[in-house]
């Protein structure tokens, strides 16, 4: 009996010991004053995952027992995604907390990419913002009108389509112009660019419907086509009906094999931002000047929204062969170029 009692004792101080220490790095902070770090929970990490990751950057010492906390406090879908800015020396109860409140999250920024902006845009964007080298972007997505094919001193874009079945058929020796979804996201300070990049991508690929897809395919085209054609329509009108006639525009073009003869495309050759691109400019020898060559250029001028790509997709069936855009915003269109140079006189006096 007396053995009993005093194993029990010895178990009761055991038990107390434990307890203790389990409420000391519960509860109190650790260490001394602490040096703060940088801690990203990853969009969709479980605690596992997080505590072993915390154990690996030295934040937590055990992470078994900080894991076994997280479920105790059922906070398992709490911890909110991003940076979080930690100290070494918090106590385990704290670090839940601020990763739970995400109060310690100062790092993340949102960036806006506009619908109609080209690589060149994106790439200026981003570094005004300070988050990259506008070359930095470039050498990931791919330079504005170059074909790698052609010009071969410059390395070539990274491929992404080995995770994006929508990038499969779109040629290799071109940009990802035209697949950079414009939109509003929400970025750490210091994420890198490819990261940038997959989160756009992503969003073009939640965009884009099954039934859109299904339609491309039914009409006999690709998805690059209908982004190609999307892309200059972006450019040309603002409004989704006008949209949808200077799509039918271009569509009656490409069945006679009459050149498209946008401005835009060649603007997309010479970086310019004109309103009427001069004779050179019209000159110019590259696959996406559409007064040079026929047919669609080569691939997207610039990343186009939901209605530009829908009216590519759903074009208004028209008698239509030409359009000017007014300088009081209004689009004219014209069933021949007599009508068409009737319209320009009008306007412009030219």
């Amino acid at each position: 009996m007396r053995k009993f009692l005093i194993l029990v004792l010895i178990l009761f101080i055991i038990l107390a010991v434990l307890g203790g220490w389990l409420l000391k790095i519960i509860f109190v902070s650790q260490k001394g004053e602490g040096i703060v770090k940088n801690f990203i929970v990853a969009q969709g990490a479980g605690a596992s995952e997080i505590s072993q990751e915390l154990k690996n950057q030295e934040l937590v010492d055990n992470s078994f027992i900080f894991k076994t906390l997280i479920w105790l406090k059922k906070s398992e879908n709490k911890i909110k995604a991003g940076e979080h800015k930690i100290q070494d020396n918090w106590s385990l109860n704290k670090l839940i907390n601020v990763l739970i409140s995400g109060s310690s999250i100062e790092n993340e920024m949102n960036i806006t990419i506009i619908e109609g902006w080209d690589l060149r845009d994106i790439g200026y964007y981003l570094e005004d913002q300070g988050i990259a080298k506008a070359e930095e972007f470039w050498d990931i997505v791919g330079y504005p009108a170059i074909d790698y094919n052609r010009n071969l001193d410059l390395s070539r874009p990274i491929d992404f389509s080995q995770d994006y079945e929508f990038l499969k058929n779109k040629p290799k020796n071109i940009s990802l112009e035209g697949y950079l979804f414009p939109d509003t996201y929400r970025i750490f300070k210091n994420s890198n660019v490819e990261f940038i990049v997959k989160k756009m991508l992503d969003n073009f690929n939640n965009k884009i419907s099954d039934e859109m897809l299904r339609e491309i395919n039914v009409q006999g085209k690709t998805l690059h086509e209908i982004l190609t054609l999307a892309s200059i329509i972006e450019k040309e009108a603002r409004q989704p009906e006008d949209k949808k006639r200077v799509a039918g525009v271009y569509y009656n073009r490409l069945k006679i094999n009459m050149a498209l003869q946008a401005d835009p495309t060649a603007n997309y050759v010479t970086g310019k931002k004109t309103d009427r691109p001069s004779l050179d400019d019209i000159g110019s020898d590259n696959p996406y000047n559409t007064y040079k060559y026929p047919g669609l250029p080569s691939g997207p001028i610039c990343n186009p929204g939901l209605d530009s790509i829908r009216a590519a997709i759903y074009p208004e069936k028209n008698d239509y062969y030409y359009f000017i855009n007014t300088p009081a915003g209004d689009m004219i269109f014209a069933k021949n170029f007599e009508e068409h140079k009737q319209n320009r006189l009008r306007y412009f006096n030219n």
